[in-house]
């Protein structure tokens, strides 16, 4: 297993894992309206190249069954990350990779400075709830926006 950065030559690969990521959110939510391959293109080129953006692939035997990314930014309250995908392909979670992609975004993101991590999950989506709640990440009676403190 490695964690690394994402790089361009990755992009066949993480387009794959971003439509499995997208059938499962339209699944959840039927507003969320998967994206075409061209703007799957597009915006995994924003990811490699933007500087404030953290973007790591998880592989295993060479091949790249995680991702994750997110940016960060500035609040009144100091920086903090966003995470706008994360997904571990269906054959390989349950099995602790989710876990470790996440501790080294994490990791990045106290690098860069940042005091918080967020994202956005949908209340339908329980399972995804339950691993964040077990990882320290907290959340509105809503669900909608995670949260976890950095040290």
């Amino acid at each position: 297993m490695r964690i690394r950065k994402a790089k361009k030559s990755d992009r066949k690969e993480v387009i794959k894992l971003l439509k499995e990521y997208d059938k499962y959110e339209y699944k959840l939510d039927k507003r969320h309206k998967p994206d075409s391959i061209k703007e799957l293109k597009n915006f995994f080129n924003i990811l490699v190249r933007n500087k404030n953006v953290i973007a790591l692939v998880l592989e295993v035997d060479k091949k790249i069954i995680g991702f994750i990314s997110g940016e960060e930014g500035k609040t009144l309250k100091g920086k903090n990350c966003k995470i706008h995908q994360f997904i571990i392909t269906k054959d390989y979670k349950n099995k602790g990779y989710g876990k470790k992609l996440l501790n080294e975004f994490e990791a990045q993101s106290e690098k860069r400075g940042c005091k918080t991590i967020q994202s956005f999950v949908l209340i339908k989506n329980k399972k995804v709830l339950k691993f964040y709640k077990k990882l320290k990440y907290s959340f509105n009676e809503e669900g909608f926006i995670i949260k976890k403190k950095l040290k």
